[in-house]
C-alpha cells in the first residue's frame, strides 16, 4: 500500500508538470493561425486534449481504488488501534515512578531512567510508523476524500484517530525527555550532597585504610618510652655511686698507711723493745 501511494504521489506531481505546458498550448492555440495549419494544429491540440483528459481520469480512478482499499484494509485500522492500545501502555510505564517524589531513593530513580531510556528508543520506532500512516492518510484522505457517506465518515475517524496518535506520540516523547532531565539533575543532586556530607576524618581513615591499625598495648607504650628510658638512667646511676664511694675509701686509707712508713722504719736495727 505505501508504495502503490508513493507510485502515485510521483505520477500526481508529472501531471502537475504537464499541466502547465497543456495550458500553454491552448492558450497558444486562441492567436490566429495562417493558412491550413492552423487546422492541421487545432485537430492535433485537439487529440492531445482528449488524452489527456482520459489520461486525468484513469489517474483520478487509480487513487479511488487506492482509497478504497485503505478503508477496507482490516490492517490499517488493526495499527491505529493497537497504537492507542500501546500509547496508554507508554504513559502508564512514564508515570510508573513519580521522579519529583522527594521520597523516592537514587537506585529506584536510576532504574527508572534506564526504563525511560527504553520507551524512548520504542517512541521513536513508533514515530516512523506513524509518520509513514500520517503521509498516507494525508494523500488519500485529507486531499481526496473517500467517495460516499459511509466512506467519508470512515476516512474521516481514521484521520482524526492517526492525529491523536501524532500528538499523543510528540507528547509522551517530550514528557520522557523532561523525566530524564530531572532524575540527572536529582542524580547529581544527590551525589553532591554525599560529597559534602561525609566528614574529613572519614575520608582520612579511608585513605590509611590499608595500613593495619595499631593496638592499644603498643600505643600505651610508645606514650611510654621516654619515661621508661628515664628510670632506667636513674637506676644507672644508683647502682654506680655505692662501688665509686667504697672504692675512694680505700684509697685514702693507702694513702694514710703510706704517710706513716718513714716513721716506723729505724735506721740502727730493730726497735728496742
Amino acid at each position: 500500500m505505501e508504495a502503490s501511494v508513493k507510485r502515485l504521489k510521483e505520477m500526481q506531481r508529472t501531471f502537475s508538470r504537464y499541466k502547465g505546458v497543456m495550458i500553454a498550448l491552448n492558450l497558444g492555440s486562441q492567436e490566429p493561425q495562417p493558412g491550413d495549419d492552423g487546422k492541421v494544429s487545432d485537430e492535433g491540440l485537439q487529440n492531445m486534449n482528449q488524452s489527456w483528459v482520459e489520461a486525468c481520469i484513469l489517474l483520478e480512478q487509480w487513487e479511488e481504488r487506492l482509497r478504497g482499499a485503505l478503508m477496507r484494509c482490516k490492517e490499517f485500522h488493526k495499527t491505529l488501534q493497537s497504537l492507542l492500545l500501546w500509547l496508554a501502555s507508554a504513559e502508564s510505564r512514564r508515570l510508573a515512578v513519580d521522579v519529583r517524589d522527594p521520597s523516592v531513593g537514587p537506585t529506584a530513580l536510576q532504574e527508572h531512567n534506564n526504563a525511560l531510556m527504553g520507551l524512548e528508543k520504542e517512541l521513536q520506532v513508533k514515530q516512523q510508523q506513524v509518520n509513514s500512516l500520517q503521509e498516507i492518510s494525508t494523500q488519500l484522505l485529507l486531499e481526496g476524500g473517500a467517495a460516499g457517506g459511509a466512506g467519508r465518515q470512515d476516512g474521516g475517524e481514521a484521520q482524526e484517530k492517526l492525529h491523536v496518535i501524532g500528538n499523543k506520540l510528540q507528547l509522551l516523547l517530550s514528557q520522557v525527555a523532561s523525566d530524564q532531565e530531572v532524575i540527572k539533575k536529582r542524580l547529581e543532586q544527590e551525589k553532591d550532597t554525599a560529597a559534602m556530607g561525609q566528614p574529613a576524618g572519614n575520608r582520612n581513615t579511608e585513605r590509611r585504610d590499608p595500613s593495619p591499625p595499631r593496638s592499644f598495648f603498643q600505643r600505651v607504650l610508645r606514650a611510654a618510652f621516654p619515661l621508661h628510658l628515664l628510670l632506667l638512667l636513674l637506676l644507672t646511676l644508683a647502682c654506680l655511686v655505692p662501688a665509686w664511694e667504697e672504692d675512694s675509701s680505700c684509697l685514702l686509707s693507702n694513702n694514710f698507711a703510706r704517710s706513716l712508713y718513714p716513721m716506723l722504719r729505724y735506721t740502727q736495727g730493730p726497735p728496742p723493745t
